[in-house]
């Protein structure tokens, strides 16, 4: 709801509220709706003050949360390059902890008779 339209909506309740409360003394069974609607007013506006209050907790908290990601990333190439350091570009080891070794590419043989190119077959040692 636009700010415009809650502030209207007030100063309806409120002009509302005043007229009764000057004819209050003609008609004394407004007296329950009155105040109903005062109490109504009260709990209306309180709401709407922590609406804007958890709004601007929520940017604070979006802006932490930022900080904090940017901070993480930092910290995690910080530890990926003092892991690839300790163990070496090459190191199987390195997938455990989700980084891929430098491995070395597998070179195509070449067919002499027709010309084609074809990978080697795959070493049976290392098939499970």
């Amino acid at each position: 709801m636009p700010k415009e339209a809650r502030a209207e909506m007030f100063g309806d309740w409120e002009t509302l509220l005043g007229g009764v409360d000057d004819w209050l003394a003609d008609i004394p069974s407004l007296r329950p709706l009155r105040d109903e609607m005062a109490a109504m007013i009260r709990d209306t506006k309180d709401l709407a003050a922590e609406q804007i209050s958890l709004k601007a907790r929520a940017q604070r908290v979006t802006q932490q949360l930022r900080i904090m990601q940017g901070r993480g990333k930092d910290l995690a190439v910080q530890l990926r390059a003092a892991v690839r350091s300790h163990y070496g570009h090459r190191n199987e080891g390195l997938v455990r902890f989700n980084m891929r070794p430098v491995r070395r590419r597998s070179r195509a043989i070449v067919d002499g008779e027709s010309g084609l190119t074809s990978t080697p077959p795959a070493d049976p040692r290392s098939e499970p």
